[in-house]
């Protein structure tokens, strides 16, 4: 019987230990997440790590996994030894009780962990996602207007759209001489671009929109520009499901309805964020990513780089789409997703000029010459004359030192933005205050739809002059009851009552 004590004791001091060991361990796996998204990222917290890992985390690349475990193997390695030190400090202490000894690396683990997870709620905005989840806001029920209630004409020859998402490119990357924060042009070719065509400015140089809640991240931003409405949901959501987003009435929507062939064009794995689930959803666009591009022999894949294949194969593929989508009879929605600015540091290709100190200064000089060599080349084809090109960010840079380090702290960073050969002419582009959001109608009223009351979802059509909800409400104001809870987005936008078609008319 005293064996039997003697080695339940025995095995419960291991128990004790061994857990010790383990909350010490996810401490600073919580310590150096904290940390590495609050330095890194600019606005990114727990509601996205919540989101991603809901919707999954498949086609992300390994480089920036490897990057991301690079930076943080070393600090992690050295933090974990640091919090592991004193209990094996106490081993040493020979006048203490094996039981003594059990209950101080308990209250010591512990005590890590209370301190692990007040970093980690206060560096990744903890009181932010208790907002989402517990604080109501009727700021969407209030502002919403259904864009399946909304009368749009369009002209009697629609036009072709070209949406050309530029990954996470931003206005602060341009000189500031023209209204960007660098001391020299890294990217003369989409400078130009919006010198030469239309480009919604928040200042009367080349500028741009102002991310809310919602909207910072690649599907996000796609979400809200061509559906007025930002991502929320983090508790109950359905974006790993066909059922994305089945209350919302977007772009792909519009234009299936006006007979328009819908395709996109992605270097990456559509399932990543859940963009396969959007387009399916919305629109049923024809999807061509790394997985098409495999299966249709169009490379290997033992061939993948980066996320999957990089920007020239995709512009070289998108040319060939282009030419295939205006032999037929229907207009067309070509959207093209670039992949090589995206964070870490990009991905400079093969044969890539490196004029500038930096790895991502030449990755985004590269970039900016493939779009403005394949916006050339739709220039010289027959089609271009009823073709609108829209070119924009989808949402700003993320590596947030990479910025800090170059432009003026007090510069405001805006997301890019350019359209050519709009249907529309507009006296009332710059000096305006406007979200990702508002590119929504304004992308439909570059091919000269007329839409009733100048208003889709929360985007306002920028063609019109009429104000934004940014310049209604403030942006401080409008982005901190994005933030709060939305039982009417719960309910007829994301829920249940949106898979049974219900909505609210404004």
């Amino acid at each position: 019987m005293n064996k039997i004590i003697k080695g339940n004791k025995k095995n419960s001091r291991a128990f004790s230990s061994v857990l010790s060991t383990i909350i010490i361990i996810i401490s600073t796996i919580l310590i150096m997440t904290a940390v590495y998204m609050s330095t890194t990222f600019r606005n990114k917290g727990i509601k996205d790590i919540v989101y991603h890992l809901k919707s999954g985390m498949g086609g992300t690349s390994p480089d920036v996994v490897l990057s991301v475990l690079g930076a943080c193997i070393i600090p992690f390695t050295i933090m974990l030894a640091v919090l592991l030190l004193p209990m094996f400090l106490l081993k040493r202490k020979k006048n203490y009780s094996a039981k003594k000894v059990g209950r101080i690396k308990m209250f010591y683990s512990v005590g890590i962990m209370c301190i692990a997870s007040t970093m980690f709620y206060n560096l990744l905005g903890g009181a932010d996602y208790v907002k989402a989840v517990f604080q109501e806001s009727p700021i969407i029920e209030e502002n919403y207007v259904d864009p399946k209630n909304v009368k749009m004409n369009f002209p009697e020859k629609k036009q072709n759209l070209i949406l050309i998402y530029a990954e996470s490119i931003e206005n602060s990357i341009l000189n500031k001489n023209i209204g960007g924060g660098w001391d020299y042009s890294i990217m003369p070719e989409l400078e130009q671009i919006a010198l030469e065509n239309t480009n919604f400015s928040n200042t009367d140089k080349i500028g741009g929109f102002h991310q809310v809640e919602g909207t910072t991240w690649s599907i996000a931003g796609i979400t809200a520009s061509t559906s007025g409405i930002p991502l929320k949901g983090f508790v109950n959501n359905e974006y790993k499901s066909e059922n994305f987003l089945d209350g919302a009435y977007s772009l792909g929507d519009v234009l299936r309805d006006e007979g328009y062939n819908l395709r996109v064009m992605m270097g990456s794995k559509a399932e990543f964020g859940g963009k396969e689930q959007f387009f399916k959803n919305h629109g049923n666009y024809d999807i061509f990513d790394f997985h098409h591009a495999v299966d249709n022999g169009y490379m290997r894949e033992e061939d993948k780089v980066w996320w999957g294949y990089e920007d020239s194969k995709l512009f070289e593929w998108s040319k060939e789409e282009a030419t295939k989508l205006a032999s037929e009879e229907k207009p067309f929605n070509l959207v093209i997703e670039t992949v090589n600015t995206h964070y870490t540091d990009g991905w400079l290709e093969e044969g890539g000029e490196e004029k500038f100190d930096t790895r991502y200064e030449n990755v985004h000089a590269q970039s900016s010459k493939q779009i403005n060599e394949f916006v050339e080349w739709v220039k010289q084809q027959d089609f271009y004359e009823n073709t609108t090109i829209v070119i924009m960010g989808d949402h700003l840079g993320m590596q947030d030192k990479f910025y800090s380090d170059n432009i003026d702290e007090n510069y405001d960073r805006t997301v890019y933005n350019a359209i050519i050969n709009p249907r529309t002419e507009t006296k009332n582009n710059k000096n305006r205050k406007f979200t990702t959001f508002d590119m929504y109608p304004t992308i439909l009223a570059s091919l000269g739809v007329e839409i009733e009351g100048e208003q889709l979802g929360l985007g306002i059509n920028m063609f019109s002059g009429k104000d934004t909800l940014v310049e209604k409400y403030g942006y401080d104001y409008f982005n901190e009851e994005l933030m709060k809870n939305s039982t009417f987005y719960n309910d007829y936008i994301l829920g249940e009552d949106a898979k049974d078609g219900v909505t609210l008319k404004k």
